[in-house]
């Protein structure tokens, strides 16, 4: 093409604004962490702020961690959407199986076996803009979970650290005794954030132990 040419081309194409990632240097980065634990994430720890917002009749947790990958966002953030690889690394989760999936978002069957079994379907939302990834249960599935909403938000520090905050909700099913639920949502948390903190270190290639799939 001449040069002339691609002059024309170019001046009638729009105009794509480059993403804009949010850095480490945003307000909400940090929200909620006080200078000692901020310190703390910066050292290289997985820090957990663990809050019990109980209603009359229920109980009902919401828990966050904070931590830094040694990987760049764009990295960390491809390995936060493939959601359906999570029981390679998650220990209590037995196994997961995706349903279906847009560029919008993906339905993932998850299936614990602890004293028990439990089943249930979450529904992932992609905000590849923010590097944001949030969920909550598939109403139409028959779940064993009464309700389990959480995120990942993910931050560009430089070109090879990202900071990481994620949160989840909790709320304890009928069929579910206590016990499980506290073992799930806060005695298991750190184990469980320890075992994200190598997969996403890894460059998705850590496994749990006992892990026999690829």
């Amino acid at each position: 093409m001449k040069l002339v040419g691609l002059l024309v081309v170019l001046a009638v194409l729009p105009l794509v604004p480059a993403r804009a990632i949010k850095t480490a240097d945003d307000p909400e980065a940090w929200k909620g962490l006080t200078a000692e634990q901020i310190a703390r994430v910066k050292k290289g720890e997985i820090v957990l702020l663990d809050k019990d917002t109980s209603e009359a009749g229920q109980q009902k947790r919401m828990i966050e961690a904070a931590m830094i990958f040694d990987q760049p966002i764009e990295v960390a953030w491809k390995l936060f959407r493939k959601t359906e690889l999570q029981d390679r690394y998650l220990p209590d989760l037995e196994s997961c199986t995706l349903v279906s999936r847009d560029q919008k978002g993906d339905l993932v069957d998850f299936h614990v076996k602890l004293v028990i079994n439990i089943n249930y379907r979450i529904h992932h939302v992609y905000d590849d803009e923010n590097c944001y990834l949030h969920w909550g249960l598939d109403p139409g599935y028959d779940n064993d979970m009464k309700r389990v909403d959480g995120f990942w938000r993910l931050y560009k520090i430089d070109g090879q650290h990202t900071l990481a905050r994620y949160g989840t909700w909790v709320e304890v099913s009928s069929i579910i005794p206590d016990f499980l639920m506290e073992r799930l949502t806060k005695s298991n948390l750190p184990v469980n954030m320890e075992a994200v903190y190598k997969y996403i270190n890894s460059g998705g290639t850590f496994r749990k132990p006992g892990y026999k799939g690829k």
